[in-house]
């Protein structure tokens, strides 16, 4: 027989001239069952990876996706280019779960978009042994490691799985340091892995910081930067109140604007999406719920009212900017106090060790070391981000160097070596 040929699958199927860097080297992984870590930027296109080996392969392609929106737009992808997929996600009605999983048994199906919540869950863990997969896909994998954001426990679970299945895996992220990298292979067990690690360095993202005093004065400056901006425009908020307190900011400067929060009903959040996606210079405030699945290519401008409360995160969200390799400028405010509701966060989901909840809760020891862990994890991640908004150096500099990787000479995509004219120049807003 004769082996498929990811080229013309890519072509054929998806309608792409050729592979990106690095999404060659996971798809022939695949089609050789041998375990693959990918780490590709953010719109570097980690879907294709194990789209194409889906086509090629004989059985079930198995992805575990965190959230329902993301499940959502590669659904849509994967339908478009003719693959038999589903997901199964707590939105679905338990009738339609139990058909999604018998077509996967059945092998009716290609492709199975699952969170690892549902994967583990008593319901689903019986089929487990009757599916035929020929590749595990674990998306996001950076939720596997304390040291990492968006951090899940289940996603530490997914080397049971995969024992169980016994089928290769593919573990994709856009954001990992190389601490995290190393605990990815370690919990999902990864024997002999092809390696991929892209460069983060996008040389169209200018990346600059601006200060401000008060929130009349971050307002402000907001107006000045998206009023100019061409293209779609984005605007981060860490509450829920500050995006509905700048909404009506924008709009009482005569800026259309619309908001963005798991807050609104489901129906309100599809219309901002459809809103952002078609509009022809659309402006949105949104916590970080506004994200995965919103792939739009043009986004010019993303600004953060107050920075993230991890490089990664910061990273992973301003990096929705550009992905057409046209420039976009990434700017993130800060103040006195920005820190404040990331300490509290941290306090919530990281009690200290002094305090009662902890101190005189029934932890077992290990549970305790772990939880000590995952709080140092996070307060070293907020000292990074304090870092990058006060250095007088080179920002892509510092960003890359989070990652792991070196950059000798000075930018041409930062504000402190073009300073803040060179960078609003770098997207026509002057």
């Amino acid at each position: 027989m004769t082996p498929p040929d990811p080229l013309r699958i890519l072509r054929d199927r998806f309608g792409f001239p050729g592979f990106r860097t690095g999404q060659l080297e996971l798809v022939q992984a695949a089609l050789a069952g041998r375990d693959a870590l990918g780490i590709l930027p953010t719109g570097g296109g980690k879907s294709l990876c194990f789209q194409v080996p889906c086509v090629a392969l004989p059985g079930l392609t198995v992805v575990v996706s965190p959230l329902i929106s993301l499940m959502a737009d590669q659904l849509r992808r994967a339908r478009e280019a003719g693959i038999r997929a589903e997901a199964i996600h707590s939105g679905l009605s338990p009738e339609r779960r139990d058909a999604v999983g018998r077509a996967a048994v059945t092998g009716e199906i290609q492709l199975l978009l699952v969170a690892p919540e549902r994967l583990l869950s008593p319901s689903f863990t019986p089929l487990l042994p009757r599916l035929r997969v020929s590749l595990l896909v674990v998306d996001e994998a950076h939720c596997i490691s304390c040291w990492g954001h968006d951090f899940r426990p289940a996603y530490r679970k997914l080397g049971d799985v995969r024992r169980e299945l016994g089928a290769p895996v593919q573990a994709l992220t856009a954001t990992a340091t190389p601490r995290v990298r190393a605990e990815i292979e370690e919990v999902l067990g990864l024997e002999h892995p092809v390696r991929f690690v892209g460069s983060f360095d996008r040389e169209n993202l200018l990346w600059a910081v601006r200060s401000a005093r008060s929130h009349s004065e971050r307002n402000r400056i907001l107006y000045e930067l998206v009023s100019p901006a061409p293209g779609a425009r984005l605007i981060y908020a860490a509450t829920r109140k500050r995006v509905e307190r700048i909404r009506a900011s924008m709009a009482r400067r005569g800026l259309r604007t619309e908001a963005y929060h798991a807050g609104l009903p489901e129906e309100e959040r599809t219309r901002v999406q459809s809103f952002f996606m078609e509009a022809k210079r659309p402006l949105v405030v949104a916590t970080n719920a506004f994200g995965m699945g919103i792939d739009r290519s043009d986004v010019r401008l993303v600004v953060h009212d107050q920075l993230s409360g991890s490089l990664e995160d910061y990273y992973q969200e301003a990096g929705r900017g550009g992905r057409d390799g046209g420039p976009a400028l990434c700017v993130a405010l800060r103040g006195p106090g920005d820190g404040a509701i990331h300490r509290a966060f941290l306090d919530r989901t990281h009690p200290p060790v002094r305090s009662p909840r902890v101190a005189f809760g029934l932890w077992r020891a290990g549970e305790l070391a772990r939880r000590f862990q995952r709080r140092r994890a996070q307060t070293v991640k907020l000292r990074a981000v304090a870092r990058y908004a006060a250095t007088a150096g080179c920002r892509r500099k510092a960003l890359l160097g989070w990652f792991g990787e070196e950059r000798q000479a000075r930018c041409r995509g930062c504000d402190r070596c073009m300073g803040w004219g060179g960078v609003l120049e770098g997207i026509g807003s002057r």
